[in-house]
């Protein structure tokens, strides 16, 4: 009577086992590829992500926000207060939110990135290194 209590102990576990590996082993397996990597000078205490993912923002300790575009080359730098502590950016990209809690501040600070636009061989007006405002107007009514 004993052995075959103690088998079929045996048996309901090894039951259990064959139906809870297929379980487990589903929600273990990770699929995922290294898409880059940036060497920083200082040691980063945040990140953010615009929202169309064409940059990431990287708060540093020593009170910068580096900006880094989609490709991993630097697009930007902002010096920031040291007291800065997180940082977030808005919806539409062109803001950037920083806190500070030793200071109970939330700073907002617009940003905009320059593009260069090859203009060799094109006519113009006026001197060549005028500056020049492009604006895209995407909400026609």
């Amino acid at each position: 009577m004993k052995k075959i209590a103690t088998g079929t102990k045996v048996s309901l576990v090894f039951l259990l086992l064959i139906f809870c590996l297929p379980l487990q082993a589903a929600h273990s397996r990770v699929d995922w590829v290294e898409t880059g990597q940036v060497k920083l000078e200082e040691m980063p205490i945040d990140i953010a992500k615009s929202q169309d993912a064409e940059y990431t923002f990287i708060l540093t300790e020593k009170g910068h926000v580096y900006i880094y575009a989609k490709d991993g080359s630097l697009a930007g730098e902002i010096p920031v207060a040291p007291t800065v502590n997180r940082i977030a950016v808005s919806s539409k990209g062109d803001q950037l939110y920083l806190l500070s809690n030793t200071n109970k501040t939330l700073q907002t600070i617009n940003i905009s990135f320059i593009e260069d636009i090859n203009t060799i061989g094109s006519p113009f007006l006026g001197t060549a290194d005028a500056q020049v405002a492009v604006v895209v107007f995407s909400d026609f009514q």
